[in-house]
């Protein structure tokens, strides 16, 4: 099923209850549409796009310039470059209790096996991560993990 994201542009202008309305109007059409830019959002129209479908985004700010770029955070994923005992099953155990052992375990068991594999993705998409002395992604601690560092990203990719 077809839907259509209707985009308004500066054009002639009409009143509605005290609120400027453009008259004229351009119509997109899209397979998918996708709400937000941020991580989950490009992730998301990426793997729309692999399928071949024609695709829209719709942020509110600019592109580039979403939460996830924004925060520096990091990500959590058990890549074993600060601790070589870090694994999937260290990160499982760390999303379970963190979710006081009421999460989805099926979903937190594939988001630690899955995560290295999706940081790596991203590094091979642009995204610049900080590096150890000798070349690995460097990693720190976020708050509950036992002895795991998380990827920290300095530049978020440049996705085209």
């Amino acid at each position: 099923m077809r839907r259509e994201a209707v985009i308004t542009r500066h054009s002639t202008l009409q009143f509605f209850n005290g609120q400027q309305m453009a008259t004229n109007y351009e119509t997109h059409e899209y397979d998918v549409l996708v709400i937000g830019a941020g991580g989950a959002g490009l992730r998301a129209a990426i793997e729309a796009s692999a399928t071949g479908v024609k695709v829209g985004l719709i942020c509110k700010s600019l592109l580039g310039k979403a939460h996830t770029v924004m925060a520096e955070g990091g990500m959590a994923a058990a890549m074993g470059n600060v601790d070589d005992r870090d694994n999937w099953k260290v990160h499982f155990a760390d999303t379970m209790r963190g979710g006081q052992y009421v999460n989805n375990w099926r979903m937190a068991e594939l988001h630690a096996k899955e995560a290295p594999a999706r940081v790596h993705e991203l590094e091979a998409w642009g995204a610049v991560f900080d590096r150890t002395k000798d070349g690995k992604i460097l990693q720190r601690n976020f708050g509950g993990h036992a002895i795991r560092a998380s990827p920290t990203s300095v530049t978020a990719p440049a996705l085209n």
